[in-house]
């Protein structure tokens, strides 16, 4: 399976191929800003399934508080979304926003990740792995 990311105005995307290794529905706070929604879908691979990336993006770096990690996001420099990142504590690993892969279903989400900091009226599968 080959899957393409991109951001809004399509001038930034990354392409990978296989299945990701995880997919989570993250409630922290940092996500819900990232997205301007109750939660961010975070769809990861190994860094080896990337086949392409393209566009520039620019990369911000923060310090992930909750999470006790560096991230680098890269995001699109005309629309402003963020397509991937990479976290210091997970250094095999590549996130993309799981709502950039527009032109494919978007894969159901198998984790949910900091559910403290979930809203009250987000319900979520009990089938999902819960973690924090």
């Amino acid at each position: 399976m080959t899957l393409e990311a991109t951001c809004c105005c399509k001038q930034i995307s990354i392409s990978l191929s296989g299945e990701p290794e995880m997919n989570s529905v993250c409630n922290c706070t940092n996500c819900k800003q990232r997205t301007g929604s109750a939660f961010g879908i975070s769809t990861y691979f190994k860094t080896d399934a990337v086949l392409k990336k393209s566009g520039d993006t620019k990369i911000y770096k923060l310090w992930h508080k909750e999470q006790n990690h560096e991230q680098n996001r890269h995001f699109c420099t005309k629309c402003g979304t963020t397509l991937y990142w990479t976290i210091s504590t997970l250094p095999h690993l590549i996130g993309v926003a799981g709502g950039c892969f527009a032109e494919s279903e978007i894969l159901e989400p198998t984790h949910t990740l900091n559910s403290s900091k979930k809203c009250n009226w987000v319900i979520l599968p009990e089938n999902w792995q819960v973690q924090g």
